[in-house]
């Protein structure tokens, strides 16, 4: 039920109308003008080509699948109990990612040598169950310049990290344990394969890195800024993350030189 206004109260609703009505507000700026009628003009240039083919016969059922896939993908991305599954979209059930701005200040960018234990090939294969794999060039192993091994405390089984500075990438294995990605936006990651599986490219621009244990719960420690591109495919239980410098297209080639 509305209340009606005392006379006091009355003159003050009068004068703040009639203040309104002679304010003189200033126009849009022509920067946000122009960006929203952009966004709009783009929304609807994309319906109007979205309609041309699903007119076609043909298209029509491939075209309005490909739509429900755009929904999924985009629903994955704005409800936040999806994110962590975005991965499942690629086919790896061994990463999780999460799309989003970073709460606080980023982690630290760290070298292997900081956070991991130097090793030989020989007691890195003694830390763990299953058998390390070298790339290889023209058939031949490519040795390392440094091995590590990252031992997560018994909640997560040990990595082993193969440093190959003058190749610029470093390339880590383990038993199926599970990796957090933290990605900006989700632009950056995409799907690609390795050997016909599937496999994920994530482009320069940086990422957060992190393990978690077996339940799947984050462990601090791990958390990591990683700079450089970065492929996460799997293999015979093995989940495998290249860090390089390199393009997908060579990254590709290196994990499928692996022996």
């Amino acid at each position: 039920m509305s209340q009606q206004l005392t006379p006091e109260y009355g003159d003050i609703d009068a004068l703040l109308r009639a203040s309104a009505k002679a304010f003189s507000y200033p126009a849009t700026p022509n920067v946000i003008a122009a960006s929203v009628r952009t966004r709009l003009e783009d929304e609807a240039s994309f319906v109007e080509r979205l309609r041309a083919v699903l007119a076609r016969p043909v298209l029509r059922a491939g075209a309005a699948v490909l739509l429900v896939a755009a929904v999924v993908v985009a629903s994955a991305l704005v409800v936040p109990q999806s994110r962590e599954a975005l991965a499942d979209f690629f086919g790896l059930s061994s990463v999780k990612i999460e799309i989003g701005p970073l709460l606080g200040p980023p982690p630290p960018v760290l070298s292997p040598d900081s956070f991991a234990s130097p090793a030989t090939l020989q007691t890195a294969q003694e830390a763990v169950e299953f058998e390390i794999r070298l790339p290889t060039e023209r058939g031949v192993q490519m040795l390392p310049d440094a091995v590590y091994v990252e031992d997560i405390g018994g909640t997560s089984p040990p990595v082993v990290i193969l440093v190959y500075e003058s190749e610029d990438f470093d390339l880590y294995q383990r038993s199926m344990g599970f990796y957090g990605k933290g990605l900006p936006y989700a632009e950056l990651a995409r799907e690609s394969s390795v050997h016909g599986r599937p496999a994920i490219w994530i482009g320069s621009g940086g990422h957060i890195a992190r393990s978690l244990d077996a339940d799947g719960n984050l462990l601090i420690e791990t958390e990591r800024t990683v700079k450089r591109r970065t492929l996460l495919w799997e293999d015979g239980g093995i989940s495998y993350r290249l860090e390089t410098g390199l393009s997908e297209e060579e990254a590709i080639l290196l994990a499928e030189s692996l022996r």
